[in-house]
């Protein structure tokens, strides 16, 4: 069962460094010693994505002229089915991760299950419940491995695009197809008028493979799909990262046979979604934080087969040397994540990443490639990777605002 890093734990220490690094990383964080009126405070101890223990104040905090006191906790049930609740967790979930823990303790204020705020996180649990937290989490943590042992690596994709108008608007998919099907519109709907149930961006859904080359002749397919489901050859097909203000669009990877442990998770931010800030779009900047957050996942079930959607990635669809270069490394990392040697990445390389610093994030990419080709599972995709990394390392930006049809000619057919 793995530990906090000490420099996760000395980081810490410093509650302005704490502070700035949940920040960039899109939590928010609650001012001052004291809750603000009418909040409820939360206290949760976790164990990677786990809760161990959720504790909600009895009464709702308010100013008082006596001497200020500690209050009261109570002890809910984390599957209840309580909205405010649920919201509590899953920050508190992305500010276990962004601190770089694997576990520990965290103080929340909700003012509604809208307006929650961390206000403290701890590397350890408190005092007076370690021993039974921790037989809770190394119970948990044995369980978790059987129930995902027994089942081939699967490699899985959603990646999505959006239709533009020659004249330059958004055009919207459900025009042209439904939402069910390996080329359907994606859940987002249309802001502009929410009650007809428009949706603007198309997802493809290929079946997926333990083969990446086989989950990208799919792609493939399915691009040829949507070529006739969308039936007005002017439309553009456009990706990258937010085609259009106040869409993002993503390239979801699907993995299954493997657990979504946070080791796993921090090398799939290390090797797979840092090095693609090299050549990203300037829309992938403003997807985040909100969008495309380090380790932004989601467990899944597939058929009775465990599995999880990795979705900090942007829609990689602009380029095919980057799609299959996406993929052959997701399963690269997937089959040798116990010799990987970054488990973490700095607070520097975090706010790189957010920020789209790329003279800070080349001299990493460049020793991670030479990393990479010495693992003996490399040589299988070497050619494809080779590729790759020349792409990145170019520093070219890769083609978001082109036609994906002119891109993908060769593959798919002339637009």
């Amino acid at each position: 069962m793995p530990g906090n890093a000490e420099k996760a734990v000395s980081l810490l220490q410093n509650p302005e460094r704490t502070a700035y690094l949940l920040k960039i990383s899109g939590i928010p964080t609650a001012r001052g010693a004291r809750p603000e009126p009418g909040t409820r405070t939360y206290r949760i101890h976790m164990f990677e994505n786990r809760v161990l223990m959720l504790e909600k104040s009895r009464q709702p905090t308010q100013w008082l002229r006596e001497a200020w006191g500690e209050p009261s906790f109570e002890q809910i049930d984390p599957a209840d089915d309580d909205y405010e609740a649920s919201a509590v967790i899953r920050l508190a979930r992305r500010a276990l991760y962004a601190a770089g823990l694997h576990y520990g303790h965290l103080v929340l204020h909700a003012a509604s299950p809208h307006r929650v705020k961390v206000h403290a996180v701890s590397a350890d649990w408190l005092l007076q419940h370690q021993g039974r937290l921790r037989t809770a989490a190394e119970t948990w943590w044995a369980e978790e491995q059987g129930r995902w042992s027994g089942s081939p690596i699967m490699l899985g994709a959603d990646p999505e695009f959006a239709l533009r108008h020659p004249d330059g608007h958004m055009v919207l998919a459900s025009d042209f197809m439904g939402t069910n099907g390996v080329v359907g519109c994606d859940s987002t709907r249309y802001r502009e008028e929410l009650a007809l149930h428009q949706h603007p961006l198309v997802e493809l859904r290929p079946a997926p493979s333990a083969n990446p080359d086989l989950l990208f002749l799919r792609i493939v397919k399915a691009l040829r799909t949507a070529a006739k489901k969308i039936d007005n050859p002017s439309i553009e097909w456009v990706s990258g990262g937010m085609p259009f203000e106040g869409y993002p669009i993503g390239g979801h990877i699907h993995f299954s046979g493997i657990r979504p442990d946070y080791q796993l998770l921090r090398q799939l931010d290390a090797y797979l979604a840092l090095p693609l800030v090299l050549i990203e779009d300037a829309g992938c900047r403003m997807r985040r934080p909100r969008y495309g957050y380090l380790g932004d996942m989601r467990e899944k079930d597939y058929g009775g087969t465990p599995g999880f959607e990795y979705r900090t990635l942007p829609s990689w669809l602009v380029d095919p040397i980057v799609t299959r270069g996406v993929l052959h490394l997701a399963r690269l990392i997937a089959d040798s994540s116990h010799h990987l040697m970054i488990n973490e990445l700095s607070p520097g390389l975090v706010r790189a990443y957010y920020r789209g610093e790329q003279e800070r994030i080349k001299p990493l990419v460049t020793a991670m490639w030479e990393e990479l080709r010495q693992l003996p599972g490399y040589a299988r995709s070497g050619a494809v990777l080779d590729r790759y990394f020349a792409r990145l390392l170019s520093g070219n930006v890769w083609p978001a605002d082109r036609d994906l049809r002119i891109v993908w000619s060769h593959y798919s057919g002339k637009r």
